[in-house]
């Protein structure tokens, strides 16, 4: 029996998620990963956002546009697929 992965069944997997908003658009779940990297031979410290959505709820997003997560306004500095395209990586600077 094939497993069917429609854009609702997708959205199961990021329920638990933070809410995000672009414009006054709908709307949606997403998972925000906030991690540290060591920067500049190991002097500075930077904070790498990526926010991970269903590719259909993200796919307007480009290089210097506004969304809301979890109520915090970020610019998307990229927004890259993964894997099979079903999902995407965001990458996000804090506005």
């Amino acid at each position: 029996m094939a497993i069917i992965e429609d854009t609702a069944t997708l959205r199961v997997y990021l329920q638990d998620g933070v809410t995000c908003q672009i414009g006054g658009g709908t709307a949606f779940k997403g998972h925000l990963d906030s991690a540290d990297d060591v920067i500049a031979g190991g002097t500075a410290i930077s904070t790498e956002y990526i926010l991970t959505a269903v590719t259909t709820d993200v796919s307007a997003l480009a290089r210097g546009s506004s969304i809301t997560v979890d109520s915090v306004a970020y610019t998307v500095r990229e927004n890259l697929l993964t894997d099979d395209g079903k999902f995407s990586n965001v990458l996000l600077s804090k506005t």
